[in-house]
């Protein structure tokens, strides 16, 4: 059972709300009308039509990518369910943060937004750590890939055998829908291809609703040696990710 209203003209089909049962989880949820207004090219999924209903997770490493500088967490939720609209996802988005050192006013301010925070006071590793096992978490929820997609903005552990891009390649193989965030300075030859992510936002995009990158057939190569040195890196990573998702997902029965 939800609250809702409308928050803003610019997007005004969108609604912003929070849960009865549990206030602290914001959600943003995409009208029919808007998405089928959306302008989207050409579609490339033989399999579903947009527009695409489905819920969104964003998992959110508050300190890996910055909240936006006028610290307007309502206008961030608003914003980054807009760009998922701009690619014709209707359903509730829900955000989930994890971070480091917040102050007083950066816990209250992400709170009162209506994100819930999950975890806080923790390096890099656990709070990546943490991350995966809610993204498992949530999979094992949401059995049936069309209906739930993982939006991950946290940034990966240099040189370490972390499982995220494993994790990620495996709920693409599964089916879901799996985008990712990378820093506004980060190389288009380094993007993450289409097996690990099919959407990736730089994130002051991201933050002002915009669009998402546009593969460049200039960074095939580059694409390539990426996916080849990420394969090598996660041999072993990716079987064991595998096997983990797999026994969540399959328990009972999961999605095909």
């Amino acid at each position: 059972d939800t609250e809702r209203q409308p928050i803003s003209t610019k997007y005004p089909l969108i609604l912003i709300g929070r849960h009865r049962s549990n206030p602290k989880i914001s959600f943003v949820h995409i009208s029919q009308s808007m998405a089928e207004s959306m302008d989207t090219g050409t579609d490339t999924d033989t399999e579903r039509q947009p527009p695409y209903y489905s819920n969104t997770r964003v998992f959110w490493d508050v300190t890996d990518f910055p909240a936006p500088p006028d610290g307007d967490l309502d206008r961030f939720c608003f914003e980054v369910s807009g760009a998922i609209s701009n690619e014709r996802f209707i359903g509730d988005v829900e955000f989930y943060a994890y971070g480091d050192q917040l102050t007083d006013e950066e816990r209250m301010a992400i709170r009162k937004a209506g994100i819930w925070l999950l975890q806080e006071g923790a390096e890099k590793r656990e709070r990546l750590n943490r991350m995966l096992l809610d993204v498992l978490e949530y999979a094992f929820h949401n059995r049936d890939p069309a209906d739930a997609n993982f939006l991950i903005a946290m940034k990966d552990i240099p040189d370490k055998d972390t499982k995220l891009f494993s994790i990620m390649q495996v709920l693409r193989q599964k089916g879901y829908e799996v985008w990712f965030v990378v820093p506004d300075d980060y190389p288009a030859s380094q993007v993450p291809t289409f097996d690990y992510a099919t959407l990736v936002w730089r994130w002051s995009i991201l933050c002002a609703g915009g669009y998402p990158i546009e593969p460049s057939d200039s960074d095939s190569d580059a694409h390539e040696t990426l996916v080849a040195a990420k394969k090598r890196q996660n041999e072993d990573g990716s079987s064991q990710g595998a096997h983990k998702l797999q026994k969540i997902t399959d328990e009972e029965g999961g999605p095909q």
